[in-house]
């Protein structure tokens, strides 16, 4: 999964360039139960549902790779007759023309799904020609290497409209309405098969979650398989990695030091930016960011341990996962600064009378409180005149 190919498929989700061809869906109730099923026809609608539509289904291919939006395979006992890879195989070729068989494939979805709110799912089918690339990345439209099928499904919250007053553009005035349903954007998404090096790859599923704490382990079961990988989230990874710090540094884990290896990973992903697939840090790269930094060989060589103890032996942090941040934070339990990642080279730590500072000289257009204050440098400046 890399951001090229999610970008090429999310553009085929806009209004004048949309490859959907049918969409079916059900308004299912707090307790599972069907509401109603969807009764459109796609090619039938209004541009300005189409454009509603598409709108929902492109927020399911938004977001960052491994924080919204994730690549799993299917476990190989899932690809036999009877298995959720077959199902959704099954489902893409046959393109929604026997009922019972979608009716079923989106059953298994509800089945698995579980949320205490009302919510509308919905599953399209399309077709993209893929168009050949020249050495200089350009479209040959006439060039077409595969057909590329698919199925995007988005799971939308539905809740009732706040009361309040509302325009009545008909009978030109304003009236009080309450007890509208209105579709939210997804909180889940998915797209079969995986785009993955600009081809369908009918063993991988991308899965998008708008927040990374829900994203419905018990629907990836059941839609993927009980034996599927799930990725550690950002938030897992942040953990691990700054765990796998403070083991690796020791004594050395002071402010300079975590600020040198912060860099040091912003640099490297700076180095790599060009590359759309995500930056993986292994054992060696970690070696190397710790190097970059300016630490000691013993504090180097001490990260072979701790990255076994912490990541596992064999295993990768996502870059952007832990670096990468437009802000570095620093915090106590009675503090919280928040400084440009850019600007972090002003900030430094001095000792003052046996006791340890951070230090951060004091820049125009400092305001507490909303309050501009004059410097000390300007008070002397307006003296001296």
């Amino acid at each position: 999964m890399d951001k090229k190919s999610v970008g090429e498929i999310r553009k085929l989700m806009t209004k004048n360039n949309c490859r959907i061809d049918k969409i079916t869906g059900y308004f299912v109730n707090e307790d599972g139960s069907v509401i109603t099923p969807l009764k459109e026809t796609w090619n039938a609608m209004q541009e300005e549902e189409v454009e509603k539509y598409c709108e929902i289904f492109r927020k399911t291919l938004t977001g960052k790779i491994g924080k919204n939006l994730f690549d799993f395979e299917f476990p190989l006992s899932e690809e036999g007759e009877g298995g959720k890879q077959a199902a959704f195989y099954d489902t893409l070729m046959n393109g929604f023309d026997t009922p019972e068989m979608l009716q079923h494939f989106c059953e298994n979805i509800m089945n698995s799904f579980q949320i205490d709110s009302k919510y509308l799912l919905l599953l399209a089918h399309g077709a993209y020609d893929i168009p050949a690339k020249t050495k200089d990345n350009l479209d040959l439209d006439d060039a077409s290497e595969y057909v590329y099928l698919f199925l995007i499904g988005a799971i939308c919250p539905v809740a009732e409209l706040k009361e309040g007053l509302c325009y009545d553009a008909q009978n030109l005035t304003f009236i009080n309405k309450n007890g509208d349903l209105a579709v939210k954007m997804p909180d889940i998404g998915f797209v079969y098969p995986a785009f993955n090096d600009r081809e369908p790859d009918i063993h991988h599923l991308w899965y998008y979650c708008r927040k990374e704490d829900e994203r419905h382990i018990e629907l990836i079961s059941g839609v993927v398989g009980e034996a599927t990988e799930v990725p550690q989230t950002q938030t897992q990874q942040r953990e691990i990695f700054n765990e796998l710090m403070e083991n690796a540094l020791g004594r050395d884990c002071d402010f300079e030091s975590v600020k040198a290896v912060n860099d040091a990973v912003n640099q490297m992903i700076h180095q790599d930016e060009d590359n759309p697939e995500p930056l993986e840090l292994g054992k060696t790269q970690i070696r190397r960011i710790v190097a970059d930094a300016g630490l000691p060989d013993e504090t180097v060589d001490a990260v072979d341990e701790a990255f076994d103890e912490t990541v596992g032996e064999g295993n990768t942090i996502t870059a952007d996962n832990v670096g990468g941040r437009p802000t570095m934070e620093i915090k106590s339990p009675s503090i919280r600064i928040s400084v440009k990642s850019d600007m972090t080279a002003m900030i430094s730590t001095k000792v003052i009378d046996g006791r340890e500072y951070i230090v951060i000289p004091v820049q125009d257009d400092v305001e507490v409180n909303g309050v501009r204050i004059l410097t000390t440098r300007k008070d002397k400046e307006t003296e001296e005149e």
